[in-house]
């Protein structure tokens, strides 16, 4: 099963070209430009990674009512690693970490349902006048929002999007962002490209590892934020009895109120 997601992720054939293309080369440049920013790139509010270990990273954390979520550190580990391999693939003309690299970009900065993810079309990137917007349709009770991203992520979306348009790969209103050999990827393949990055990290538990980057997102965004609400919209809950577990304090939180008691 999964050697045949490994296909299913592979890029269509017809987009490589024996000939070089001046306009091509200068878009392959600028795309490994784009995917080296990334770790400089706000993850939320993260601060880029000054030294991140380079090692197998800890378990994941729990707050207190049990959530499981990754720490700072470990999504900037994981943001890394997907983009130095995506450079690295990218020099040797092998294209499929970086629609990896798009697909953990996009997870980490929005707390998207990898089903959400999944369904994304090249339209839903709101980036113009002014615009930093992803619309997320039909996300769980088949109800679609607008879900705000940060800058760097429009810069991402759009230079994919372009980078995709270079390769011959259909990039119209109503078609996949995220796309193989045998059409759009599936949140089952996302879900596989997910859970295989995390095992290299040593951050693998089980099944629902998976989901914790979105709880991941939801913990840091109302550690920064305190904002119950905008989390709500921003990760499309009905209630916001559903939004309330993330406000739960941290181990983080609580060791940082610990080391400033007494100055």
């Amino acid at each position: 099963m999964d050697y045949m997601f490994s296909l299913w992720m592979q890029p269509r054939a017809k987009s490589y070209s024996s000939v070089p293309n001046p306009v091509e080369n200068s878009i392959e440049k600028h795309m490994k430009g784009t995917i080296m920013e990334m770790e400089t790139g706000r993850v939320i509010n993260f601060p880029g990674a000054q030294h991140v270990s380079s090692q197998r990273a800890s378990r994941p954390a729990r707050n207190s009512d049990g959530i499981k979520y990754y720490t700072e550190q470990q999504i900037k580990l994981l943001r890394r690693t997907v983009r130095d391999q995506a450079a690295l693939d990218l020099s040797k003309y092998q294209v499929t970490a970086v629609r990896e690299w798009m697909a953990i970009d996009l997870l980490t900065c929005t707390g998207l349902r990898v089903s959400e993810a999944a369904n994304i079309r090249c339209s839903d990137v709101r980036a113009n006048y002014g615009e930093s917007a992803l619309f997320v349709r039909d996300g769980k009770g088949s109800k679609s929002r607008t879900v705000q991203i940060p800058d760097s992520l429009k810069r991402h979306l759009k230079q994919f999007i372009v980078w995709k348009t270079s390769r011959g790969e259909p990039t119209g209103a109503d078609d996949h962002l995220f796309q193989g050999q045998r059409g759009p990827w599936s949140c089952q393949a996302i879900q596989f490209l997910v859970k295989k990055h995390l095992k290299a990290l040593g951050l693998y538990e089980n099944e629902k590892s998976v989901h914790a980057l979105r709880h991941s997102y939801a913990v840091e965004f109302y550690r920064q934020e305190k904002d119950l609400r905008g989390l709500q919209k921003q990760l499309g809950h009905a209630s916001i009895q559903t939004t309330q577990i993330y406000a739960d304090v941290t181990v983080q939180d609580i060791q940082k109120q610990i080391r400033g008691l007494w100055g």
